[in-house]
């Protein structure tokens, strides 16, 4: 899941990501689940709790059933899944 075109700088020596797409116009969607509170602060003005409580994809991972030219079979794919309230509630 990428964009169409993107720059990216890279370190010395270091690998070049492989960025495989089924259509160079496709972008993958996902939705993600956050949580936050609002923040708490002790006598002193010290943060005590960010706020901050968790983020989580609604994503599985299945093996690929065929192969391609990008990737064997049985690779491992990101899919996103249908939310719904039994989804929300696992």
């Amino acid at each position: 899941m990428t964009k169409k075109k993107r720059n990216y700088y890279l370190l010395y020596g270091e690998e070049e990501p492989t960025r495989t797409l089924q259509n160079g116009s496709y972008i993958g969607k996902v939705m993600f689940l956050t949580a936050v509170a609002r923040p708490r602060w002790d006598n002193e003005g010290n943060v005590t709790f960010s706020g901050k409580i968790g983020i989580w994809p609604f994503v599985k991972e299945v093996p690929a059933q065929r192969r391609s030219d990008n990737r064997p079979r049985g690779t491992l794919e990101t899919k996103s899944i249908k939310v719904n309230r039994q989804v929300m509630r696992e």
